[in-house]
């Protein structure tokens, strides 16, 4: 199924545009998101040829692990992702998608954004994200306390992401509108949603479990970057510490 693996089918179909490739491997520019896919765990990712053409690491495969690294990388660590998707039935409330309280963000926010995402969602939010979809903030004596947008796409499909409320803002449900807002737009598109947590992230976790979302899968997420010391070649995710 296409959401196995989420960077290379939306690499391959909507976010297009986005991306680059390297015969079977591709990859989203760094100031984008620091994904990179190939389609099987037989392909060896051409990283060489990406890093020439101005991709840089550390970078993440997810879902869709290569068995083997051309000479020179490595796995430096590995993590699981839960894939959630909401609840089938899940109360459809249009009124959500038009919350007074959430405006969509826009290029002038992006300084704000990135500040926000620094504190609450680090590593994943580049300059050039929120070109990837739509992103929704909530505003506090003109401070952006929470946001949350879109990021994968597949046909049918769209992901929630970016889901992060300052410290300061936390227990006000702010997440948990922008979720709603977003959920109900989707479904105003025809499409579905689905959504990514770290296992390790608790209070993400018991939000979703909160709003009814079901784990669909637990998904690998492996780094990678250049070995500073000699690697053998062959070396898999399973070898790598988190």
């Amino acid at each position: 199924m296409e959401l196995d693996n989420p960077i290379w089918h939306s690499l391959l179909g909507p976010l297009n545009r986005f991306g680059e490739s390297q015969g079977d491997t591709r990859w989203f520019p760094s100031t984008i998101a620091p994904f990179i896919a190939v389609p099987t765990v037989d392909t060896l990712p051409a990283l060489d040829a990406a890093a020439a053409r101005g991709w840089h690491d550390p970078a993440y495969f997810f879902g869709v692990i290569p068995q083997t690294l051309p000479t020179g990388w490595h796995f430096s660590s590995k993590s699981n992702v839960l894939q959630l998707l909401p609840p089938h039935d899940a109360p459809s409330d249009p009124q959500s998608a038009h919350d007074d309280g959430i405006r969509e963000l826009g290029p002038g926010d992006r300084p704000a954004m990135l500040a926000l995402t620094r504190v609450a969602f680090a590593v994943f939010f580049r300059e050039r994200t929120a070109e990837l979809g739509h992103y929704f903030g909530i505003f506090s004596e003109g401070h952006l306390m929470a946001m949350a947008g879109e990021r994968m796409a597949l046909p049918g499909w769209q992901e929630i992401s970016g889901v992060c409320t300052h410290p300061r803002f936390t227990g006000k449900g702010s997440a948990r509108r922008l979720m709603r807002a977003l959920l109900a737009r989707h479904r105003q598109r025809g499409v579905s949603t689905f959504l990514h947590v770290s296992e390790e992230n608790h209070q993400a976790r018991r939000l979703y479990d909160s709003m009814g979302y079901v784990l669909r899968a637990s998904m690998p997420m492996c780094k990678v970057e250049r070995a500073t010391t000699p690697v053998i070649p062959t070396n898999r995710p399973e070898d790598s510490r988190a």
